[in-house]
């Protein structure tokens, strides 16, 4: 069954199989089965050694590798089989992955991200009212404005007036006087002197009601003068809400642009984010998939592997059982060549010649011997046997070859 991809944050019997190959890759971890800082950080460090990618990632590769390093250290004493299963595993390709997806913003998510980035950069500035100082100068006329006051005496037209109207009254007392004396004979008396007096007294009251006129003339100006302020201030005030208004309007209408941007960055970023995940799942999933068939094939051939080595142990152990019998019964000929040749040679001693009685009863014991007995050099020297040891265990030693190689050779 194939591991697991793992990483940082990782827990379990994978993890703690990860800590205990890490141990024998000579790094010193508590198998807890928690991939934490420790183990990642020797994680890093043994893909930096063997040529991985550095990643603190345990997948596909990582793992073969790890997987490698365990059975080597494992099967150093399991000679034979084990070279057989690592040459035939070596026969495998490994699985080649891809490289880890990396998340890239596409550029729907760019364009976004510009656009609410310039929505940020164009915001309305604070609302200032082009009407605030006349305002503030008008109010400040409204409520410092001083009380009503009228002086008759300085007032241009009432002094006019005024002039007028003593100038009018001494005539008009002149005249009195004259036709008061005139009626008394052109003496003046005091009839024409009251006469007079109450002319000019007249014209003094024309005067006091001319005053009064005036006074409140001058009264309705002061407040026709603060009503136009007050109506004056009123328009600007106007004015003014009108164009705060529509800079509320407008900073609403900006708000409302900044809220569609940011929620089509937010859709558009979900949706990319979404979709590199499902890349990133896909990738392990097929780095998996590749990770297993590799183990599957490399346990279908160490398998087969296996099945050969054992047949090929099973005629290595026929053959030297072959080899046995064969030598057993080579010993059993030879053996009873032997009583032969010394039955034949005690009865038929007298009929045989003296060279052949030598032959049958003097057996050689040097290589130099066994050439001058029998005339045939095909045979291994001393020095040669010895280096043959196959050739030393099937027959034991240097004597026991001469002999067997004498009853093949000797007497042809």
């Amino acid at each position: 069954m194939a591991n697991r991809t793992i990483s940082f944050g990782s827990s379990g019997d994978d993890v703690k199989k990860l800590q205990q190959a890490l141990n024998s890759a000579g790094y010193s971890l508590e198998v807890d089965g928690k991939f934490g800082s420790k183990t990642q950080s020797a994680v890093r460090s043994y893909q930096q050694k063997n040529g991985l990618a550095v990643d603190g990632i345990v997948g596909v590769n990582t793992w073969n590798s790890l997987s490698k390093l365990s059975t080597g250290n494992s099967n150093q004493s399991s000679n034979k089989s084990q070279t057989a299963n690592t040459n035939s595993a070596s026969k495998i390709k490994e699985p080649t992955t891809k490289k880890r997806p990396t998340y890239e913003k596409n550029e729907n998510v760019i364009s976004a991200e510009n656009s609410l980035s310039d929505w940020e950069n164009n915001k309305p500035q604070e609302y200032e009212s082009k009407y605030s100082q006349e305002i503030e100068a008008i109010l400040d006329g409204i409520l410092n404005r001083e009380k009503f006051q009228y002086n008759m005496n300085a007032d241009p037209l009432y002094n006019q007036y005024r002039e007028q109207y003593i100038n009018n009254g001494k005539k008009a007392m002149m005249d009195a006087v004259a036709n008061a004396s005139a009626l008394s004979g052109g003496y003046s008396n005091s009839y024409a002197v009251t006469a007079g007096n109450e002319a000019y007294n007249e014209q003094l009251n024309k005067l006091n009601n001319i005053a009064l006129n005036l006074y409140d003339r001058a009264y309705a100006k002061y407040k026709d003068d603060g009503d136009s302020l007050v109506d004056k201030i009123t328009v600007l005030r106007g004015l003014d809400g009108d164009d705060y208004n529509k800079y509320r309007d407008e900073l609403s209408d900006y708000y409302k642009d900044g809220d569609y941007l940011l929620n089509k960055l937010t859709s558009l970023s979900d949706a990319d984010y979404k979709a590199f995940l499902e890349e990133v799942e896909a990738y392990e999933n097929d780095r998996d998939y590749e990770y297993k068939k590799y183990l599957e094939a490399l346990e279908q051939q160490n398998y087969y592997d296996k099945l050969k080595f054992e047949q090929e142990k099973f005629n290595e152990e026929m053959a030297f059982k072959k080899a046995e019998a064969e030598r057993d019964q080579r010993n059993a000929d030879r053996s009873y060549a032997l009583s032969a040749s010394k039955a034949s040679s005690s009865s038929s001693s007298s009929k045989k010649s003296s060279d052949n009685y030598v032959k049958s009863t003097v057996l050689p014991k040097t290589y130099e011997h066994f050439v001058n007995m029998t005339g045939y050099t095909g045979i291994l020297t001393k020095n040669e046997f010895n280096q043959r040891k196959y050739v030393k265990e099937e027959y034991g030693n240097y004597d026991n070859y001469l002999l067997e190689m004498y009853y093949k050779y000797g007497f042809k």
